[in-house]
């Protein structure tokens, strides 16, 4: 009996694919990985056309498309078409993680609620709503992060240094939820501080290199009980006194998740995305469907346990 290969079309919008992406396909099981690059909506059909039509309907879920690259907006398109591509049930499994945007959101949201669950009473206390602050809210992941905390039901603001920029950000995920609450917020200096300790979660999805939170917002917010995650892995920390490597660290009253263990929780995930693609040929992974498929895998680990 012949060996089916799971064959892996990598399609990335930058001049050169990313070896980030390569690896870890690699890493996730994939026989035969094909990298393109340079991809645009005009050179994408026939890509898609050599994935649908070359196998057999029963073998059509060895084959899987991944759509990466830099330029989240762009990917999100892409993905877009390729799904209008296919027809009927001749169609292949498709995952989009441009940037690593969804995988690392949906770490970073899990490992925010893993450190309110450690803490115990903030999420237990149904008569009201986990409140939390995305810092660099209007970013790709920063956006991720605050459509899932509304899928949760939280109240969440979203922080942004361009009021315009984040005013639009929060109309579109307001349209977008039905679950929680949403608000934007540019506040800076001591206005930031003082209202700092009423937030349970705190994410910082800003850009890298940059110091959002400094030692003084720091001061204000541990003497409340919460979580601090922060997503930059390049010095100086994105949050003074958060380490790469922390892991619900205590500082006060919270604990921290720095960016490589998050990363660690995200290669994970995005591993078991890219295997899933191989179950079946009809399986679309974005945001949503990433942290459903989190979830599941959680479940099922606990259940072992």
């Amino acid at each position: 009996m012949n060996t089916i290969n799971n064959i892996l079309l990598q399609l990335d919008t930058d001049a050169v694919a990313s070896s980030f992406d390569a690896v870890v396909a690699v890493d996730s099981g994939v026989n035969t990985l094909l990298q393109y690059a340079s991809i645009r909506l005009e050179n994408l059909t026939g890509l898609v056309h050599g994935a649908m039509f070359t196998r057999s309907p029963s073998k059509l879920k060895h084959t899987a498309i991944f759509i990466g690259g830099s330029d989240v907006e762009a990917a999100e398109q892409i993905y877009r078409q390729v799904i209008a591509t296919f027809f009927g049930p001749i169609r292949v499994s498709v995952v989009m993680d441009a940037n690593g945007c969804n995988t690392t959101s949906v770490a970073a949201v899990e490992s925010g609620f893993s450190g309110l669950w450690t803490l115990g009473d903030i999420v237990k206390d149904e008569t009201k709503p986990v409140r939390a602050l995305v810092m660099g809210g209007t970013g790709p992941v920063g956006q991720r992060i605050a459509t899932l905390l509304l899928d949760r039901g939280c109240h969440v603001v979203v922080h942004s240094r361009s009021a315009e920029k984040a005013a639009a950000v929060v109309a579109r995920l307001r349209q977008g939820t039905t679950s929680g609450q949403i608000e934007l917020s540019t506040a800076t200096g001591m206005e930031l501080n003082g209202v700092l300790p009423g937030f349970d979660l705190v994410f910082n999805a800003g850009a890298a290199g940059v110091q959002t939170l400094d030692e003084t917002a720091m001061r204000a917010l541990t003497v409340s009980r919460g979580v601090i995650v922060d997503l930059n892995a390049v010095p100086p920390a994105g949050v003074a006194g958060v380490a790469a490597m922390d892991h619900a660290k205590s500082m006060g009253e919270r604990l921290l998740f720095g960016a490589l263990a998050v990363g660690a929780s995200k290669m994970k995930l995005h591993r078991a995305v890219i295997q899933a693609c191989f179950r079946a040929n009809d399986r679309e992974f974005n945001l949503r469907e990433i942290a459903a498929l989190s979830a599941n895998l959680m479940t099922t680990e606990t259940n072992v346990c």
